[in-house]
């Protein structure tokens, strides 16, 4: 049974509010206009969810950030500059984790008809003007926490609309973890209805998904950053339209053929693992890069059993840009206008990422490899870096 605090006397109650720790401050403030009043009238001016220091959130149970952010927030009308992301994860189990500088709590979704399956700690919270219930439960060790809806997909929805709807958050990172076609094509419907942005999109390797249903995402997601594919299909599998991302990353690339190359002229970097490009292709893919097909290119990574040599004889070189701002020695071509492109004819623990404003050595930990190729030996990767002038 509760004890009624607020009916103490002022003396009794400023006593006790000294006792109390900054979490328990903010959880009597959060009660309701009238507690907070009272803290205020015991000396406590400023007590608010978001003035807790992060080790003290992250020491919190996941369930009760979620309670006490969802309070503030409500109470604010607005988020606090800690880089708040969205990603959402659509499969069997869909998921929204919500992450920022102090906390990362995924929130998973069930349907209302299931509720009574799950033991654990129970709360109802308020999501835009709905009160929705919430289990927080123990999973091999793990605590997990569901927010019911009348069903799964329309509760991911629910409160992907509610960050965006009211805090403009956008989708840092939309994976795809599982072969639920309705809720893929459920989720991705809503989201281009919506506008909703989608910065990065990732196909994970390993899931129960059709050809179909891949060719079906790869058509209507589009992402202003990065798509990224880890699945592998048969050498069968054939996909003609564009991917609507600034970078591609194919690890398993053998269905990513020459057609798809070609098709990519919007695209800024294009890396491709695992497949087997053709010397002929890959010179088709510079006739066109040299006459202006690809004008926001700015680096290309392709696998190849070609040496560079043979790929880039005959190209009319920049003997001004040959050499990197390190000294050594690179191999530098013409391209359309001043544009020129760079390979490096050996193994060395840097990329070299123009930008657009000249050379420049990077180390790349975007993607799995961090070795530019191809070498002498003619084993590796195509890889060349842009500058568009």
């Amino acid at each position: 049974m509760g004890f009624p605090i607020l009916k103490l006397p002022v003396v009794a109650l400023k006593v006790l509010v000294d006792q109390l720790n900054d979490v328990e401050l903010v959880t009597v403030s959060l009660l309701s206009k009238k507690a907070d009043w009272f803290l205020k009238v015991c000396g406590k001016k400023s007590v608010s969810f978001f003035d807790l220091e992060s080790s003290m959130i992250r020491s919190l149970r996941k369930i009760r950030i979620l309670e006490l952010f969802i309070l503030e927030i409500n109470r604010r009308g607005e988020l606090p500059r800690w880089y708040f992301e969205l990603c959402c994860s659509v499969g069997s189990d869909q998921c929204v984790s919500i992450s920022c500088n102090n906390f990362d709590v995924p929130i998973y979704f069930g349907a209302l008809e299931d509720i009574e399956k799950f033991v654990g700690v129970r709360r109802n919270l308020k999501i835009g003007e709905l009160i929705v219930p919430v289990v927080a439960t123990r999973e091999y060790r793990v605590e997990k926490i569901r927010i019911f809806w009348n069903t799964k997909t329309n509760g991911m929805i629910a409160l992907m609309d509610y960050f965006k709807d009211t805090f403009n958050v956008p989708i840092k990172l939309l994976k795809f973890t599982g072969g639920d076609t309705k809720a893929i094509k459920r989720v991705v419907n809503h989201l281009n209805s919506t506008q909703t942005v989608v910065k990065n999109v990732r196909v994970e390797s390993n899931i129960a998904l059709s050809e179909d249903d891949f060719e079906w995402i790869l058509k209507n997601v589009s992402a202003t950053e990065k798509c990224s594919s880890y699945l592998e299909f048969s050498w069968n599998f054939t996909y003609n339209g564009k991917i609507r991302a600034k970078n591609i990353y194919i690890e398993n690339g053998r269905w990513f053929t020459l057609r798809n190359l070609l098709s990519s002229n919007e695209n800024e970097k294009i890396s491709v693992h695992r497949s087997d490009f053709q010397r002929y292709e890959l010179r088709e893919f510079l006739r066109q890069w040299k006459i202006g097909k690809f004008p926001i290119l700015k680096e290309v990574n392709l696998a190849t059993n070609v040496s560079f040599m043979d790929v880039t004889s005959g190209l009319k070189k920049r003997l001004d840009k040959c050499e990197d701002i390190f000294g050594r020695q690179v191999v530098a071509f013409r391209g359309h206008g001043d544009s020129y492109g760079i390979v490096s004819p050996t193994r060395n623990n840097h990329r070299y990422n123009t930008g657009g404003r000249g050379i420049q050595a990077t180390s790349w930990t975007f993607d799995v490899h961090d070795v530019a190729y191809p070498d002498q030996s003619g084993h590796g990767y195509f890889c060349m870096c842009v500058h568009n002038g």
